[in-house]
């Protein structure tokens, strides 16, 4: 595999990624807001559902961390 289409391969990746993080924060920021102002058990599931999506959140970031050191290396070796 030639290094631009590693490249190429990794913006992919990465620009799919991002889409995620922006989903997962929309996502998330409602779900927070409503359990904020929510009461009774529907609150409680609502904090569970905003934590699952803080979860996602960072499992994506740690994702695009990774992605940014395979183009790290690539830099390198040329």
């Amino acid at each position: 595999m030639e290094t631009k289409e590693k490249i190429d391969l990794l913006s992919k990746k990465a620009d799919v990624v991002y889409k995620k993080v922006i989903v997962l924060l929309a996502a998330s920021g409602g779900s927070g807001s409503y359990a904020i102002s929510g009461s009774g058990i529907a609150n409680i599931a609502l904090y569970l559902l905003f934590g699952f999506f803080v979860v996602g959140i960072m499992v994506n970031y740690f994702e695009l961390n990774t992605i940014k050191k395979q183009l790290d290396t690539i830099n390198k070796e040329l």
